[in-house]
């Protein structure tokens, strides 16, 4: 049975973008992982309960009854939700890709900024117009179905990627979701003094941090880059260094989880579910999260790989955009989207490493 979307009031504090990458993708992720333990299905249906589900992508796949069969492509959004999911702003785009075999999964990261042909640009601009991809959601006024759709048939139209479900994740309980988990074990690579909290410094090693400090580190990016010692081209500069902490802090996440047997243990999986459960409003394409978890009960998240849409940053008018620039870049964006519709990502992240982030 759909959960009757609420209008709830979100009081705590912000967390920027960048944390809300790690949160969506981290809490789908654990939900997924549950299908993995013996007793799940009690648990499973106090999350279907918990979980706020729309028909986001309007083709009538709302409810349950579609088998789980792959490949599998998710359009995950990261929101900022004000009063209600029909206020909320999307912060951050990707597309979750689960491969035929049901037992791989890859995230493609979509650069909010990212210029692009946009059918209907609503009442921002003439319709069709060229614009930040993160204006084909903001087209759709304050629905968040419309607003999906939008977002939706704007990256179908750019990738010929359609989609087998929606999620939209609001992000004002990230402390709320580490809080829980209690604390974070990250690895830093080398010595960094954090922008946030201003002047922190972090030893290179591994060692457990609390929320405040964990969030400091997956948002630096300053600390990337040849003016700090020991940091070496292989972590990227600024943005491209981020991101790849920031898919260590999703692994670190999961691991923290099952070790402190909050994915094994039904006595502390209430409070996980209901902090996440209270973050996302879904559409599964026809599937409940009961039927979807024990389809991709074999995914590892430790196999989980990262990509990055070829682009880098442009000005154009005095305005700053994200552009895949015509040669090489458009060729790996081409050849990226080949993949996706063709289930065949493995040989392009083999082919292209300077766009995938494996690391972990």
């Amino acid at each position: 049975m759909r959960r009757r979307r609420g209008t709830r009031r979100w009081t705590s504090p912000e967390a920027p973008w960048w944390a809300k990458v790690m949160v969506s993708v981290g809490a789908i992720l654990m939900i997924l992982s549950l299908g993995t333990v013996g007793y799940a299905g009690s648990l499973l249906d106090r999350l279907n309960t918990a979980v706020a589900t729309e028909d986001l992508l309007g083709d009538g796949n709302g409810g349950a009854g579609n088998a789980v069969t792959g490949p599998l492509n998710f359009l995950i959004i990261g929101s900022d939700m004000r009063d209600d999911w029909n206020s909320a702003h999307s912060d951050s785009i990707m597309i979750l890709h689960v491969n035929e075999r049901l037992d791989r999964a890859t995230i493609v990261s979509v650069p909010r900024d990212l210029y692009v042909p946009i059918a209907d640009c609503g009442t921002l601009y003439f319709s069709p117009c060229q614009s930040k991809i993160n204006d084909a959601f903001a087209a759709g006024g304050n629905n968040a179905a419309a607003s999906v759709q939008n977002l939706a048939t704007t990256l179908t139209d750019l990738t010929g990627v359609t989609f087998d479900g929606a999620a939209m994740i609001n992000f004002d309980g990230f402390a709320d979701l580490v809080t829980v988990l209690g604390s974070i074990e990250l690895c830093i690579p080398f010595d960094m003094v954090l922008a946030h909290p201003r002047g922190t410094p972090v030893e290179e090693g591994c060692r457990d941090y609390d929320a405040t400090t964990a969030l400091g580190i997956v948002r630096e990016r300053y600390s990337y880059g040849p003016e700090t010692p020991g940091w070496t081209p292989e972590w990227g500069m600024g943005d491209f260094g981020r991101q790849h902490m920031q898919q260590h802090f999703i692994k670190q996440l999961l691991d923290r989880a099952k070790q402190q047997g909050y994915l094994t243990d039904p006595t502390r999986i209430g409070p996980l579910i209901e902090t996440i459960g209270d973050q996302l409003l879904i559409d599964l394409g026809g599937r409940s999260i009961t039927e979807l978890a024990f389809g991709l009960r074999n995914i590892n998240p430790a196999d989980l790989a990262t990509v990055r849409i070829p682009s880098e940053p442009a000005d154009i008018g005095g305005t700053s955009y994200v552009m895949t620039q015509p040669g090489a870049q458009q060729a790996a964006a081409t050849a990226l989207y080949t993949a996706l519709r063709n289930d065949d990502l493995d040989a392009w992240i083999r082919n292209n490493p300077h766009w995938t982030n494996r690391g972990g």
